[in-house]
């Protein structure tokens, strides 16, 4: 079995939004020594009108084509948003040769968006949030399944007990609360340390430094914030969970702020502070913090038992599997032998934290 993979993180792309793309890569190279393929956006004809992109299907272009091996060929493509999937026509007349063909969205996204030059040429999609999922079961003939967003336990896990930043927050947050902290723990006289993203644009230089430097921070954190996301227009009223609680449970952060509440969300953060809750009231949440913070043995215990979750349930590698169990296709030894490891870390990790 030969899987192709048709991959948004082109090296030209540094949207910080496409680092949710570098651990799946790293787990697909090391699983199935997967071919990756980077198609890119035809900018030459931009100023054709749009019907033109749809007679000739040349929203994107790759220079070098692949060369399939005897099959099965899977083909998987994996994007943000479901315009990458128009990539898949870049292909041309190799896209109809491949056994089956599936797609990846990691992000949320209207169903409405989901391009009818798509559809027809997909045998199967994934996508994060269930209720997407539901939605576009009920308006295409596209069969559409839930798969959550993981992480790479093996390179970006950590249950160091020694963490001198007090709280991180990166990306989208509460602004009231950000103020907050600001304001009480990083004045001059507090000797705590509210660690925060300064930058203005959501681009970095380099999207594996920037994977690499935020996993270092979080293992070196007591504390991640993550806030459902139901708000972000893009995901429609849906509460799907994101990234950020796979980053900070692997790192063993203990994660502070709101619960997603999206339809399968309750079985993946269903064990004892998983996410504890900022109460309502802002009288309540210095004392809150502060309590918290002071309190080592809870944080020890919710970093070891947030990495061990993810050991044993939240890697890349268990998605993998249960999207192949969906698809019927067999799964390889390596990615057998690699989720052994992963339950083999987890008893060790356990039997050191009952040892202590």
């Amino acid at each position: 079995m030969n899987l192709f993979v048709l991959s948004e993180l082109y090296p030209g792309n540094k949207h910080v939004g496409w680092s949710v793309l570098y651990p799946l890569e790293e787990v697909l190279s090391s699983t199935f020594n997967a071919t990756f393929i980077y198609p890119l956006p035809n900018h030459k004809i931009q100023f054709l009108k749009r019907y033109r992109h749809r007679i000739f299907k040349s929203w994107y272009k790759i220079d070098d084509l692949p060369t399939l091996n005897q099959g099965p060929n899977i083909l998987l493509a994996i994007g943000l948003g479901p315009r990458f999937l128009l990539s898949i026509h870049a292909l041309n007349s190799l896209l109809k040769k491949f056994d089956i063909r599936i797609g990846y969205i990691l992000d949320g996204f209207y169903s409405s968006h989901l391009d009818r030059d798509v559809i027809p040429y997909l045998d199967y999609l994934f996508v994060i949030c269930a209720d997407l999922a539901d939605a576009i079961n009920r308006s295409t003939n596209l069969s559409t399944a839930f798969l959550p967003l993981a992480t790479d336990v093996l390179k970006l896990g950590s249950n160091s007990i020694h963490r001198s930043i007090d709280i991180v927050s990166y990306g989208r947050t509460d602004p009231k609360i950000h103020k907050f902290l600001q304001r009480n723990f990083n004045e001059e006289h507090n000797n705590r340390i509210y660690l925060h993203s300064t930058f203005s644009q959501p681009e970095v230089f380099n999207i594996q430094e920037h994977t690499k430097l935020l996993f270092k921070i979080l293992s070196r954190s007591k504390i991640s914030l993550c806030f459902e996301a139901s708000n972000v227009e893009r995901f429609q009223g849906y509460s799907p969970i994101l990234m950020r609680w796979f980053e900070s449970w692997s790192s063993g952060c203990t994660v502070v702020g709101k619960k997603p509440f999206g339809k399968g969300v309750a079985n993946l953060i269903n064990w004892q502070n998983s996410t504890i809750e900022v109460p309502d009231n802002p009288a309540d949440w210095l004392p809150f913090f502060e309590e918290l913070l002071s309190d080592n043995d809870t944080l020890i215990a919710n970093s070891q038992r947030n990495y061990r979750e993810c050991l044993n349930r939240h890697d890349w590698r268990y998605r993998i599997k249960d999207m192949f169990k969906i698809l019927e296709l067999p799964i390889k030894d390596n990615l057998k032998n690699e989720i052994a490891f992963l339950r083999q870390k987890s008893i060790v990790n356990t039997m050191k934290f009952i040892n202590k």
